[in-house]
């Protein structure tokens, strides 16, 4: 199995720590992550508050590009409504191609209304313009051109430089609903389970998934998913779950806000009506942020693997990348919880049998 690290710059630690010196050291986590043995490192895009400092997840990635040499480079994920599908596709392009194909795209559509506020970008048109956006990156990324959208009328241009190698098996979308779940399976791309709801089977309508998969691309088999989440281990059973449920209850406050999911129109804007249910009564935060913490392993290195390996029976996954540094956590406490992990669990669940789809097809694509 693929196993990478994740990080939100979720700067949560308090004023004494400035913005510079989180994200340098953050960055520099990632960056320790692939000596430690991990095979990938994820990054996120939001926007406007310390729930997460990560603006622009292909810049960050040109960045640590720079500073490794191997690891494999995700984003976890970009909204596409937020950004010009041209410049997507044009700086996906140039990142793959000085990498190598090392890029991998994580495709999502955003929730918070208080960024789409500050983005300038009407929230009820989110799967229109989510929709459109991807259809016209993923072709772009895979013949070079880009063109068309109902709502981008975007002009025929070529892009520089080349598409070289597919991106079949390397794009997923994250899907929280119903419907998000079709239209990932329609588009012809991966599932990506980020921040995973305390429901069953992780929220992920699987079985809706592989039937619309197959009814829209019955020559391909499906890729099998990717489950980004948090991790705490600890040699003490008792001081994992207590620390874990310490951080969640920060981390989870912070989501809280920057969703708006206390607030009375959650869910009432079109296209997002599935979320309306997920309102959170101010009076629940505190014990909804316990059950969040359930949900992700906590506990000894073996108590970790144990349930990671429950989670991977039920889902079939063939990557995982969690996030080690979450809620205000101490850098130190983060750098022991990430190497402990590498130490006692990475050799194992990179040994799980899994059929990965993030090299690509080996074929190269001809020029334009």
């Amino acid at each position: 199995m693929h196993v990478g690290i994740a990080t939100g710059f979720q700067h949560q630690s308090g004023d004494e720590i400035d913005d510079r010196t989180f994200i340098k050291d953050d960055l520099e986590m990632a960056i320790e992550a692939e000596d430690l043995g991990f095979e990938s490192i994820w990054v996120t895009e939001h926007h406007f508050s310390n729930y997460s400092i990560s603006p622009s997840p292909l810049q960050e990635l040109a960045y640590l590009a720079g500073r490794t040499k191997h690891v494999k480079l995700g984003t976890q994920v970009i909204v596409l409504p937020w950004n010009d599908p041209v410049r997507v596709a044009e700086q996906a392009l140039w990142l793959d191609n000085v990498t190598d194909g090392r890029l991998l795209l994580g495709f999502g559509r955003g929730l918070g209304g208080f960024e789409y506020e500050g983005l300038r970008v009407d929230i009820n048109q989110t799967r229109e313009l989510y929709r459109e956006h991807a259809e016209l990156i993923i072709a772009a990324l895979e013949t070079g051109v880009i063109e068309g959208g109902e709502i981008t009328k975007q002009p025929r241009r070529e892009l520089r430089p080349r598409p070289f190698k597919t991106f079949e098996g390397r794009i997923f979308g994250s899907a929280g609903s119903p419907q998000s779940v079709q239209t990932v399976a329609e588009l012809g791309i991966g599932i990506a389970i980020v921040n995973p709801e305390p429901r069953a089977n992780l929220g992920v309508d699987t079985e809706t998934y592989n039937r619309v998969w197959a009814e829209n691309h019955p020559t391909r088999p499906a890729p099998a998913p990717l489950l980004s989440g948090t991790i705490f281990v600890d040699e003490s059973s008792d001081r994992a779950k207590e620390k874990s449920i310490e951080y969640h209850r920060v981390n989870f406050r912070a989501a809280v806000r920057n969703y708006g999911m206390a607030e009375e129109g959650f869910g009432t804007t079109k296209g997002n009506e599935f979320y309306k249910n997920m309102r959170i009564s101010p009076e629940k935060i505190e014990e909804m942020a316990e059950t969040t913490a359930s949900v992700m392993p906590a506990g000894t290195p073996a108590e970790v693997l144990e349930q990671l390996e429950r989670i991977n029976d039920d889902l079939a996954l063939q990557g995982f990348f969690p996030h080690f540094h979450f809620g205000g956590m101490p850098r130190d406490e983060a750098r022991r919880n990430m190497r402990l992990f590498a130490e006692k669990c990475l050799p194992e669940i990179k040994s799980w049998p899994s059929e990965s789809t993030l090299d690509g097809e080996s074929r190269r694509l001809q020029a334009v």
